[in-house]
């Protein structure tokens, strides 16, 4: 039996994707999550990092992390 007040994590895999579409699924992907939900979202390095910082502040959203997590491949 699980609380309601548990929280969620879940992961999305945006890197096949170019912008503006990796920004477009995130703000989508966010609308469903609860208030204590995370969301992981995994880009190319095509994707403009800095749009996601813009973002999560423009929609009260807080960035818990960032990183490299390859060559390709960057972890917000």
């Amino acid at each position: 039996c699980s609380s309601s007040s548990e929280r969620m994590k879940y992961q999305l895999n945006l890197t096949a994707l170019r912008c503006p579409i990796p920004l477009l699924s995130a703000k989508k992907a966010l609308k469903n999550l609860d208030k204590n939900d995370e969301l992981m979202l995994i880009l190319n390095l095509e994707s403009a990092v800095e749009n996601f910082s813009i973002f999560a502040e423009e929609n009260s959203v807080s960035l818990v992390e960032q990183y490299y997590a390859s060559e390709k491949e960057f972890i917000v």
